[in-house]
């Protein structure tokens, strides 16, 4: 079992100041924002064919069906690598974010690749500590009594930047 007094000290040393400043992470967490697609940190990489299949799928639907999910505290992207390639690709400068915080029990990781063993603490410090990626597709994440429910933000929206009903995390 990971220590979450372990993992808040690891976000607190390794996370973004700026965002700390801003706005208070456990605020934030279980919500949907517009955030700058520059402060997005992947842990993983991606695989070239599938962000073009994302990508035309995107564009083909004319609407972008789930948001990244992202931790409030470190700004690590849990689930979405594809996507946000894909719409870094678009040229946008602000995308949707659905918040977690990663520190909470809510909040499961399990290894994909036997060859990779992975943790929570293990996926900061990469970031973070190594400032390296993991390899595509070596974590699923699983958020335990929640259920992240499509918000099909049309693409038109997203490339005018005319997202007013969502709240904007501009400072950083």
């Amino acid at each position: 079992m990971l220590d979450p007094v372990f993992i808040n000290f690891l976000i607190r040393i390794f996370g973004r100041e700026s965002i700390h400043n801003v706005v208070d992470p456990t605020k934030i967490s279980l919500k949907t924002y517009l955030v700058p697609i520059d402060i997005i940190k992947p842990h993983e990489g991606f695989y070239n064919n599938l962000v073009s299949e994302v990508l035309e799928q995107i564009i083909s639907w004319g609407y972008l069906k789930y948001p990244i999910i992202v931790d409030s505290r470190t700004m690590i992207v849990l689930d979405g690598h594809h996507r946000l390639e894909a719409l870094k690709r678009l040229g946008l400068k602000y995308i949707p974010v659905f918040f977690i915080d990663y520190a909470e029990s809510y909040v499961d990781l399990y290894p994909i690749r036997k060859e990779i063993p992975v943790s929570k603490i293990d996926v900061v410090k990469k970031v973070y500590v190594e400032n390296s990626i993991y390899p595509p597709k070596t974590t699923r994440h699983f958020y335990i009594g929640i259920s992240i429910l499509p918000s099909y933000i049309p693409l038109k929206h997203l490339i005018n930047e005319n997202l007013s009903y969502l709240p904007i995390l501009r400072d950083f």
